[in-house]
């Protein structure tokens, strides 16, 4: 066995891959971290827009991509070498292993403070439609399990009003609302999305107004047709129609995104997608709310204009397929498993049938029908499978759950009420109950990830001191247990050369803080010329043995930490 992983990781440096993990083969710099992505410089040519086949993104997904992943075979390879994990680093994430600003992500509850307040109004400048005027009404669709319409309010702007089926008006509703203001705060780009209440005399029809058929032509609008579209759906005792308004994105749409490769005509857009950080943690984020439909055509890449030059932002859209729920009601099966789903398939199989699967386990909550079937107590971290498979998440790596979790732990059960309120559920005790179920998911997913990349971050160097974070215990993931011990700490500090290599090996110094002293002899005796950085080494025991190392190079010179790197094996 040893010999025959000798053999692979020879093969794997010959090949050119990292045995070590990310970053060691790179010299140490003392130069500041990256935190801005160049991506929004100007673009010489006209971005077209994308029009993908949903039919082709099916079989693509769910045959012939995954295909071609598990037969990868550099992965494969890399598989095999010990310490080393299929999928590589994220080349988009910086030196600290967070994901800098850019037309994708910006960092938010991750990085900074936000209060309740902030998360409840997540990217909304408007509070939705005004009441100020009628709405007219300038285009509308009669596709898909519910009906919805175009209008523009007495202030001019745009929204597109959708409304929930009529057996389940809130669910779907109160969910797209609810995901959206979460995924903001986490830092995606994602609409301005509000619940909305009108009535009949609101609405007026532009004269130029047209509605889409189900087969696709387009003709005049009239009155009759808001009444039938408004027959469809629930009209409330006193006259009012409830919906989701999600106000037009500004610039010009030019399609969705793709999962994997890159935007040919967007010079800017230079990761592949199946590898950058956000996407491949975004997973982490669907698990947390059963964002099942993780499809391309969920995502909308815009054409920004700002001082007269543009450039492409990627938004996540559609968040009705959430919190247990699809746009037509209550879902208790996807994101347990795949719509072809191998592993299911041999289960079922293998047990005649006996087996029941864990979705069926799940249980609404009594007493409750504005909630779907989105429970904490089935729930099993680390077990996410949307339908359609997503290339970005099949890659997803430990440092890239570890960034995802330490995000999702940031948020405190008044931000997850907070989202809730939003979702304007009739009855208080179904926002109750959601701030619950979304809080028990946080600390179960956390712990999961938590266990395996110790959650020691945020160093920083002050007067020859360097102090850092232990996330899991400051925000009470694993005290809400109760089954682990008050945690103590480990360190050794070296004095390091660019290439890592250390002046002098010292031994562990156990505390019951996380602070570390340079003022060791093996720091103060040590050139500066000759070994500018100091390696600090890190670990944690919660009572059940000592986690993996972190590891922080902080420059001698000018303080800066310049590098983190998680061991994860």
């Amino acid at each position: 066995m040893a010999a025959t992983r000798f053999r692979c990781a020879s093969i794997a440096c010959a090949l050119g891959l990292l045995v070590l993990p990310a970053r060691a083969d790179e010299p140490l710099r003392d130069t500041p971290i990256v935190w801005y992505a160049d991506d929004q410089r100007p673009l010489p040519e006209p971005v077209e827009e994308r029009d993908p086949s949903l039919l082709w993104d099916y079989m693509n997904e769910s045959v012939f991509r995954p295909v071609g992943y598990q037969l990868d075979p550099v992965r494969n390879i890399r598989r095999l070498v010990p310490g080393v994990e299929g999928d590589k680093d994220s080349p988009n994430a910086n030196r600290l292993g967070e994901v800098p600003n850019s037309t994708w992500f910006t960092n938010r509850i991750g990085l900074f403070p936000m209060t309740p307040d902030a998360v409840g109004r997540g990217p909304n400048a408007h509070a939705g439609p005004s009441d100020g005027g009628p709405w007219t009404i300038v285009g509308a669709k009669t596709e898909g399990v519910t009906p919805g319409f175009t209008i523009q309010d007495a202030t001019g702007q745009r929204y597109l009003i959708k409304f929930g089926p009529k057996r389940n008006p809130v669910l779907p509703t109160a969910a797209g609302v609810i995901s959206a203001r979460l995924l903001h705060a986490i830092g995606y780009w994602v609409p301005e999305d509000d619940i909305a209440w009108f009535r009949r005399d609101d609405l007026v029809v532009d004269p130029g107004a047209e509605i889409r058929m189900s087969g696709g032509e387009k003709r005049p609008m009239t009155g009759a047709d808001v009444d039938a579209i408004l027959e469809r759906v629930e009209q409330l005792p006193d006259g009012r129609y409830r919906a989701i308004s999600s106000k037009f994105l500004p610039g010009r749409p030019v399609g969705p995104f793709d999962y994997k490769a890159t935007r040919e005509d967007d010079p800017n857009d230079v990761v592949k997608h199946q590898h950058r950080r956000e996407l491949r943690g975004l997973k982490v984020f669907a698990e947390w709310i059963n964002h099942f439909d993780t499809k391309q055509q969920n995502s909308l890449d815009i054409l920004v204009e700002e001082d007269g030059e543009q450039y492409v932002r990627h938004y996540l859209i559609d968040f009705a397929s959430t919190l247990g729920t699809g746009a037509n009601g209550p879902i208790r099966k996807w994101g347990w498993e795949a719509t072809i789903d191998p592993k299911a398939l041999a289960r079922r199989t293998l047990t005649l049938g006996f087996f029941e699967d864990d979705y069926r386990q799940v249980q609404r909550p009594k007493g409750l029908p504005e909630i779907g079937w989105f429970d904490a107590e089935q729930f099993t971290p680390r077990g996410f499978e949307p339908p359609m498979p997503n290339p970005a998440f099949q890659r997803i790596n430990l440092r890239d759950g570890y960034w995802a979790a330490k995000i999702l732990s940031a948020f405190e059960d008044e931000h997850i009420r907070a989202a809730c309120e939003q979702g304007r559920y009739r009855d208080p005790r179904a926002t109750a109950t959601m701030t619950r179920i979304l809080a028990d998911r946080r600390d179960a997913i956390c712990r999961a990830w938590f266990d395996i990349v110790a959650p020691l971050d945020f160093f920083r160097h002050h007067d020859g001191e360097v102090t850092y974070r232990d996330l899991g215990h400051e925000r009470g993931i694993y005290e809400r247990t109760g089954l682990l011990g008050t945690p103590r700490y480990r360190a050794r500090v070296h004095a390091v050369d660019a290439q890592r290599e250390a002046w002098r090996r010292t031994d562990w110094i156990e505390s019951k803080t996380t602070l570390v002293s340079f003022d060791t002899p093996d720091v103060r005796d040590a050139s500066m010329t000759n070994y500018p950085f100091v390696h600090v080494e890190v670990q944690v025991d919660r009572g059940d043995g000592w986690s993996r190392s972190i590891h922080a190079w902080i420059a001698r010179r000018s303080g800066r930490v310049v590098e983190v790197e998680r061991e994860t094996s």
